[in-house]
């Protein structure tokens, strides 16, 4: 071989990598450019979000372990003092779902929910019996990241006493959910008023615990979601309700993505 023949395969050997990266780098900007993005991912559809929160929790660790089979993102509403009130807050958060203190209120026609469990919050107790009961039930669940109202038909009407309350749920840097169990509700009004990172429930899921009324509810939530780009919703951890989430998940899931209350926040 010559000196020159020696010279020309040197000189390819150099540029010839050169010219074929190039080519191919322009062909993959090429392919990429036609590729749908939605945040940094290839080939991903965008899908509204549901963030599904699942309230009174705290008497079932079946409950828990039968949720966590769904294999879904939730947040788990608990409500404080009962009996493996605790056990669910820290396993549920090592599952990666989001905490909330489930903060009784009281309903109206109080008389027909006496329960020894807890008492309700309400505005005639004096302050310093809110103060206490507010102490207990935010302190009790360390790693709660919000609180949505459990029942509260009637306190989340008086505006003065959800000031009062949400100014102290604001001072311990928490989340508030509007549960919306009164059309009348000024509690969402109040939070967003007060700065809060907040939000209200956008419907019952098995409000009626029925299988076909549930499947109905979910279709019209998600049509619902489709409609607003993200909602929130609230289910209870009910035979029925785990078996249409059981039995609907997959075709949920290509339809809606399923959050976290901390996701749907962006925090």
């Amino acid at each position: 071989m010559n000196k020159i023949s020696r010279i020309a395969i040197f000189i390819g050997l150099i540029f010839v990598p050169i010219i074929f990266s190039k080519v191919f780098n322009r062909q993959d900007q090429e392919i990429k450019s036609v590729l749908p993005v939605v945040g940094n991912k290839q080939n991903d559809v965008y899908r509204p979000k549901i963030a599904l929160i699942f309230d009174d929790f705290g008497e079932s660790l079946k409950d828990l372990k039968t949720l966590y089979s769904l294999d879904i993102p939730v947040t788990l509403a608990i409500i404080p003092g009962l009996k493996f009130s605790k056990n669910i807050a820290y396993i549920g958060s090592r599952c990666g779902f989001s905490i909330f203190i489930h903060l009784p209120f009281q309903p109206k026609a109080a008389a027909r929910y006496n329960t020894k469990k807890y008492e309700f919050i309400n505005s005639d107790l004096s302050k310093r019996e809110i103060d206490d009961l507010l102490r207990y039930y935010l302190n009790y669940i360390r790693v709660a990241i919000g609180v949505n109202n459990h029942m509260g038909s009637g306190a989340t009407e008086d505006e003065a006493l959800m000031k009062y309350v949400l100014g102290v749920v604001k001072g311990k840097g928490l989340i508030f959910i509007d549960s919306r169990t009164s059309l009348n509700s000024v509690a969402y009004k109040v939070a967003k008023e007060n700065n809060l990172i907040c939000g209200y429930n956008e419907g019952f899921l098995d409000s009626v615990d029925d299988i076909d009324a549930i499947e109905k509810k979910m279709d019209s939530l998600v049509e619902k979601a489709k409609d607003k780009g993200k909602i929130i919703i609230i289910a209870h951890p009910k035979e029925n309700t785990f078996s249409v989430l059981k039995n609907k998940i997959e075709e949920l899931k290509k339809e809606v993505e399923f959050v976290t209350i901390r996701d749907y926040f962006g925090m």
